[in-house]
């Protein structure tokens, strides 16, 4: 294990704050920001093989650090809550258990780049959907929960591979295929999503490929992080941050390019 100097630690424990600010503004960009930024600008802390692991156990306990404060805040209902983790959460499993396979495959930082981007690109749509707001909950029947356990297998397999796209692929679904007000469907996705991580961060932690110690830096940066951005989210301007947090998923997916066809991370 390597001993972390005073500027690494201020590094992760800022990117741990930063990450976990935007995660609770806007419910959206965890693992699209935290595992390129692992993987490109802190692989000489963070071997390769433990930049997933370590991205999904800091999200899994943001996530439900953030889940409190929204149930807390009425902005979870228990009866939607559970019809997209009773696929997710398995097959987050299942997909944490082939990570360590994806991560070292050769391809796997232009597969990382798409992904990123079509996080983005989700993104965006939220962010210009916005003003669509549903009024009203989605009956429970039949119909919803087949989608909500369609989309909860798609999200888990991602989840569990990359640590990538439980706020914002959930968020969008929730919204924009089953109908969800904003509000209701963000308080759901944060609560499912940190269901399917925690699946998924049980295997890394039993597989070894969890680093310990910048986990928990992560986490002592995080916690203030979402609470603080939680707490301001209704008075931010989440448009404005929608387009932020796009671009900035845009850049790392570039730079994650830019590493892989010219071994040098530019910007």
């Amino acid at each position: 294990m390597l001993m972390l100097g005073p500027l690494e630690i201020s590094g992760i424990l800022i990117l741990g704050f930063v990450v976990s600010l935007l995660v609770g503004l806007t419910s959206v960009g965890s693992g699209a920001l935290m595992t390129p930024i692992l993987l490109l600008d802190f692989s000489s802390i963070v071997p390769r093989l433990f930049v997933v692991g370590t991205s999904t156990t800091q999200g899994t306990v943001v996530k439900f650090v953030g889940s409190a404060r929204n149930y807390l805040r009425k902005a979870i209902k228990m009866e939607y809550a559970f019809i997209v983790a009773i696929t997710g959460v398995p097959l987050g499993i299942v997909g944490a258990y082939y990570s360590a396979a994806f991560v070292t495959w050769p391809y796997f930082s232009p597969a990382l780049a798409a992904l990123l981007l079509a996080v983005a690109i989700l993104i965006l749509v939220l962010t210009k959907k916005n003003i669509l707001n549903h009024k009203t909950n989605p009956k429970v029947d039949l119909r919803l929960r087949l989608k909500g356990a369609a989309i909860g297998a798609v999200v888990g397999v991602i989840a569990g591979l990359t640590g990538i796209s439980t706020g914002s692929l959930l968020v969008a679904s929730l919204m924009l295929l089953m109908k969800f007000p904003n509000r209701m469907a963000v308080g759901i996705a944060v609560f499912e999503g940190g269901l399917i991580l925690f699946g998924a961060t049980v295997v890394q932690l039993l597989l070894g490929h969890v680093d310990l110690t910048v986990t928990g830096l992560l986490i002592a940066g995080g916690i203030p992080g979402i609470l603080i951005g939680s707490h301001f989210k209704d008075r931010a301007n989440q448009t404005l941050l929608g387009y932020l947090i796009a671009a900035v998923i845009i850049l790392e997916s570039l730079r994650t390019l830019t590493s892989f066809f010219f071994g040098v991370t530019f910007f």
